[in-house]
């Protein structure tokens, strides 16, 4: 008798022997012990898992002679009394019983050939005719529609059986005339139980550790690793060990699995190579390879994440604590990124001409992808980079270096604070104490004490001119030249809780001997200073008492009663200086009788340019483009020089130019400086360096942006244009002047010599 391989040979014989399949062949047998067949199956599921072994069966259930109805439990065919129903059947060759490769018969010829006229004949001696179709996928759509009336009424005592591993191809039609059971992949622990179970019974001496990777090779299915099995024992001839199942099937072992994964924790690419090389002298499968390594990241990924759930990795007690330690090196978030990377090499590896090279370098980018940051770091950098181009302060190292730490409460990031403190004594006089603290801290603390007056004062890191408070004995008026031209000043921010008598406070306001604060531009780091000289600090200016109006029965102004509330607005808005001191001065009731007097009006262009751009800022704010106002802040001139707005940049904000130069950047800008000018505003950027002169000739792109802009505003001022802009929704997109001869050519009237 010829040898008969081991997946034909134990082939399961009854339903108790199908393996990993136990839902399907429970409900089977509950359907035959109740007498609730179905005239039509349908199996589905992957290759080598049980389909046509259990349709197969269930005819044997169906015909068996040796009892009176179908019974669950058929002849086996190594029963010598076995009936010959289930005989014939188990070996093919049951003429009642017929099996159909649809992948050689998938026309409609062949469906009424061997269906359709061969089903109203009754069976010839079993109790069912039984059709048996295998890869029913295959056949036509002709071919379907042909079996379609045969499918949902068949004759008596016939049953159809169909077999297929894509049962998405087969017709809804089909599929709603059948009762649909899926198959599943088999467990590996399952496939090496049988294995186990075949190996004693054919006596052949294998270890488990042989048969576990025996049955990881077959992939789930069990045709696929009896069918290496027996490979195996061909190959060995004798006790199968690990070894011989690796060089008989060409895998891969545990060992080299684990020096790929330490050479990436370590960083090392060399060592990468010398496993491919290995394999490749070996004659290994690389594509094998590639999907063995997918698996151990997958049990990697499970065994981080799981823990201690053994029956998620399919691997030994020993196997799981090498993967508990190899998964300790790497974040959930690497291995996944390791999985798909890998998968992508898995897929190049079907068609690449030099599979190895594809490996190496598949494997090499694993490496070189523990060096990517962060999503989160990168978040944090760009919002740091974003504060500084804000605030014009670089940003700090630990925004640098990537660190997330949020910023302390009432603080900005970068800069310094600065902590003074005052303290009046009897005589008038007082010393003030400056100090550094430690970068990233932006908030000043004034401590003044005498006179029953204690308050906390906010600034920022670095205060303008214009926000410096003025001394209670005095009024103030800001230096000009450390302010913007044209930019009123603004009103101190700051929060204060006073209680305050009429004779202390009339005392503090008149008394001559008091001198006002020192500029907080001044250097941090300088010896503390003496208040009681009559020069006053640079950039400060003192008035005469008589500038301060004090009605006889209020009491004394103070300057540390509490602001009004900001005005209500986005989260983040930037509230010019010159606004916050109006609201400041308009509300509160502290400064109704002081007088303070007016700026220089010298330079009163400049004064109204510098207005004008500030309000320019206001409106980019108002339409929620506070970059744009930071990209004008950043400039080193921003002016309106005639019909243009005039913005002129260093080489190191260059960038900035490219910014405001976008479309859609520029038309927001030309929008708000009409709001705002009252007319079209051309709109000339450059970049400078520091030597140049901001004052240049106009060049004749220059003329030519002007005269456009002039004859747009013509344009747009016309009533026909207007008319018609509103008519059709349209948009001006050019202007032009037309040349004289093409404008004399349009106005001659049409040639009518043919009428």
């Amino acid at each position: 008798m010829s040898y008969q391989v081991i997946a034909r040979k134990w082939r399961p014989q009854t339903f108790e022997e199908v393996t990993g399949q136990e839902p399907i062949t429970r409900t089977l047998r509950s359907a035959i012990e109740h007498d609730r067949l179905h005239h039509a199956y349908l199996f589905s599921g992957a290759r080598g898992v049980g389909k046509t072994t259990t349709a197969r069966l269930l005819s044997k259930a169906l015909n068996c002679h040796r009892a009176g109805r179908p019974t669950p439990t058929p002849c086996a065919i190594t029963d010598p009394q076995a009936c010959a129903s289930c005989r014939e059947v188990a070996e093919g060759r049951s003429i009642d019983v017929m099996e159909i490769d649809a992948a050689s018969n998938t026309g409609v010829d062949n469906v009424r050939e061997a269906i359709i006229n061969n089903v109203a004949v009754h069976p010839a001696r079993d109790r069912y005719k039984v059709f048996i179709i295998d890869e029913v996928h295959m056949l036509s759509g002709a071919a379907f529609n042909a079996l379609l009336k045969t499918l949902e009424e068949p004759p008596p005592r016939v049953a159809f059986i169909m077999a297929t591993t894509e049962a998405h191809k087969l017709p809804d039609t089909i599929l709603s005339r059948c009762q649909q059971f899926e198959f599943r992949t088999i467990a590996a622990a399952k496939i090496a139980e049988r294995l186990r179970l075949i190996a004693s019974a054919e006596q052949i001496e294998v270890s488990d550790d042989a048969l576990r990777e025996i049955a990881r090779a077959g992939e789930g299915s069990m045709r696929d690793a009896q069918s290496a099995f027996d490979q195996v024992i061909s190959f060995s001839g004798g006790a199968i060990e690990v070894e011989d199942v690796e060089v008989a099937l060409g895998l891969a072992g545990a060992e080299l699995r684990m020096r790929v994964t330490r050479a990436i924790a370590d960083g090392a690419p060399a060592e990468v190579l010398a496993v491919v090389d290995s394999l490749e002298t070996r004659g290994y499968d690389l594509r094998n390879f590639c999907r063995d390594l997918l698996a151990h990241l997958r049990n990697l990924l499970v065994v981080k994440v799981a823990g201690e759930a053994v029956g998620l990795a399919d691997a030994t007690e020993g196997e799981r604590r090498e993967m508990k330690d190899a998964a300790a090196t790497f974040s959930e978030s690497d291995l996944v990124r390791f999985f798909h990377s890998l998968t992508e090499t898995e897929k190049h590896l079907r068609e690449s001409a030099h599979p190895r090279y594809q490996l190496e370098i598949g494997l090499v980018k694993l490496i070189e992808m523990r060096r990517l940051a962060p999503l989160g770091q990168i978040i944090d950098r760009l919002a740091a980079l974003e504060e500084s181009m804000r605030t014009g302060k670089a940003p700090s190292a630990a925004s640098n270096t990537g660190s997330s730490a949020p910023p302390a409460v009432g603080s900005s990031s970068g800069g310094g604070s600065v902590s003074r403190s005052i303290n009046n004594s009897p005589t008038g006089g007082a010393s003030v104490a400056a100090a550094p603290s430690e970068a990233g801290a932006s908030s000043a603390a004034r401590e003044i004490d005498g006179g029953g007056i204690g308050a906390t004062t906010r600034s920022d890191s670095v205060p303008h001119a214009d926000e410096i408070p003025f001394p209670l004995n005095s009024s103030f008026t800001p230096p000009t030249s450390s302010a913007k031209p044209g930019v009123p000043p603004a009103a101190p921010r700051h929060t204060a809780s006073s209680q305050l008598s009429s004779p202390a406070s009339s005392s503090l306001i008149s008394s001559p001997s008091s001198s006002p604060l020192p500029s907080p531009l001044s250097s941090p780091s300088s010896a503390p200073l003496s208040m009681s000289s009559s020069t006053p600090p640079a950039g400060l200016k003192l008035v005469p008492p008589a500038a301060i109006e004090i009605a006889p029965t209020q009491a004394a102004p103070s300057f540390f009663d509490q602001p009004p509330a900001p005005p209500e607005d986005y989260p983040g808005r930037r509230i010019p200086a010159s606004a916050a001191g109006a609201a400041a001065t308009a509300a509160s009731p502290a400064f109704a009788n002081v007088t303070v007097p007016a700026p220089s009006t010298s330079g009163a262009d400049a004064s109204a340019t510098g207005d004008e751009i500030e309000r320019i800022k206001r409106s980019l704010d108002d339409r929620r483009k506070p970059l744009l106002g930071v990209a004008l802040d950043s400039a080193r001139t921003a002016r309106i020089d005639g019909d243009d707005l005039y913005v002129v940049y260093t080489p190191d904000h260059k960038h900035l130019r490219d910014s405001l130069l976008k479309p859609d950047n520029a038309k927001i800008l030309r929008e708000v400086c009409r709001e705002v000018a009252g007319r079209d505003l051309g709109l000339r950027v450059v970049v400078k360096t520091a030597g140049e002169s901001d004052d240049v000739p106009f060049t004749k792109e220059d003329d030519s942006r002007r005269e456009k802009a002039e004859l747009r505003a013509l344009v747009e001022k016309h009533p026909m244009v207007q008319e018609m802009l509103r008519t059709f929704r349209a948009e001006i997109i050019d202007v032009g002047r037309v040349a004289p001869d093409a404008l004399a050519e349009a106005e001659k009237p049409a040639d009518k010599s043919g009428d």
